[in-house]
């Protein structure tokens, strides 16, 4: 039987046989560590030449997003600043609806030369008031698509901020800054960070302020490839229309999209303004069948809301603001309409009597009403169910230079419907 551990021959050299083509290990310790950096230095060249090569991919991924920039993080301040000064400087602006409303009212508010005779504040129900409407140039419109009760206090905010307090104030009252029901309380578009401060140091409220911090994550999303492909799809959807807003070139008039105009009011496009009356009223019919905007599920002003707006009132007079009230007419339909539904809208129908009292109690100037009948307008004035017409503004709007304390009129026609 084979001895399986057979013993090994003494004569048979230890380890490989070394090639005697490859140079010699170094031998000493100074030689070894000369070649140990020798060798890596290679290694790390060679690794950042093939680095470098890849590199133009990572680095056209990041530019591509910040520049894009999709969600305005990036871009937003510098482009919206260009925008603020071009309507400083009397040009309109076209593709108003993808602005940031409250950054280039900011940006506005901080680049006078010197505080406005007046501005309006509210929803974009108050956006065909015009400086001509108004009755002076030194006049800027900073109504908001949207705005909710928190915007509207916010816009004021904006100019005291910047140290240029208004003379005239004239606030667009929406009903809805009275609810609290779901339908008015969406909050799609508040700046959340401007409200809290301006309750903080402008009301006195004890909230938590915002601080003013990098967010990191903005910056790091430029990494993310899911990112780099939304800002890539958002091009491409945009490139024909033009992805942001831009100065108005050719006549102001023949635009296909809304325009914003350096007063801050808005012009629709020509396909608006020239529908007929028969094509308007059933807009607005289809608008209320749907739902009342803002003002559904609002059966009670909510009390809480009511004293803030006083508190806003008073804010705004005691800056050395003159404060008028004006209330946009709804479209006749859509009024007809609420008034069959007194119970469905009875928070709606509490808000204008309120508010004619409140300026009765408080000498204010308050103008206008919900119902388009009380203040002579009729379909011929609105472009669909919400926003009336700069003519039918002017039908019950004096402008600036003839305001006046609020007093019930003596004709009751002058008075808005009521269930």
């Amino acid at each position: 039987m084979k001895n399986p551990f057979p013993k090994k021959n003494p004569n048979k050299p230890k380890g490989r046989k070394r090639n005697p083509s490859l140079p010699k290990r170094p031998t000493t310790p100074i030689k070894r560590f000369l070649s140990f950096i020798i060798k890596w230095t290679g290694i790390t060249i060679n690794v950042a030449i093939k680095c470098a090569l890849l590199l133009p991919i990572p680095i056209f991924l990041l530019w591509y997003s910040y520049t894009v920039d999709r969600n305005g993080w990036f871009q937003g301040e510098q482009y919206e600043r260009e925008i603020a000064l071009a309507m400083l400087d009397g040009k309109p602006i076209s593709n108003f609806e993808k602005m940031e409303e409250r950054e280039i009212t900011k940006l506005y508010a901080q680049n006078l030369s010197q505080p406005l005779k007046a501005i309006s504040i509210g929803s974009s129900r108050v956006l065909q008031l015009t400086s001509s409407i108004a009755g002076t140039d030194s006049f800027f419109n900073a109504g908001m698509i949207g705005a909710e009760q928190p915007d509207v206090m916010s816009s004021y905010y904006l100019f005291d901020r910047a140290d240029k307090i208004p003379e005239i104030v004239i606030f667009e009252v929406d009903p809805w800054i009275f609810s609290t029901a779901p339908d008015a309380t969406t909050y799609r578009r508040v700046d959340w960070k401007m409200y809290n401060d301006f309750l903080y140091y402008g009301l006195g409220h004890d909230v938590e302020v915002t601080t003013e911090q990098e967010n990191m994550n903005f910056w790091l999303s430029l990494t993310s490839p899911a990112f780099f492909q939304e800002n890539l799809e958002y091009y491409i959807q945009n490139k024909e229309t033009g992805m942001r807003p831009q100065i108005v070139k050719g006549d102001v008039y023949q635009q296909s999209n809304d325009v914003k105009m350096p007063d801050g009011s808005v012009l629709y496009p020509d396909s608006m303004r020239s529908a007929t009356v028969e094509e308007v009223d059933n807009i607005a019919l289809n608008a209320i069948t749907n739902s009342f905007v803002n003002c559904e599920e609002f059966y009670q002003m909510d009390s809480n809301l009511i004293a803030l707006f006083d508190e806003f009132v008073s804010y705004m007079q005691a800056k050395g603001s003159q404060v008028v009230l004006l209330l946009t007419p709804y479209h006749p339909v859509v009024y007809q309409k609420v008034l069959e539904q007194p119970e469905r809208y009875s928070g709606f129908f509490q808000v204008e009597t309120w508010l004619r009292q409140y300026a009765l109690d408080h000498n204010l100037s308050l103008y206008g009403s919900y119902d388009p009948q009380a203040v002579g307008c009729t379909s011929e004035d609105f472009f669909d169910g919400w926003h009336v017409k700069g003519r039918g503004i002017s039908k019950f709007f004096p402008g600036v230079s003839s305001l006046a304390p609020y007093s019930p009129p003596q004709d009751s026609s002058a008075l808005h419907r009521l269930p």
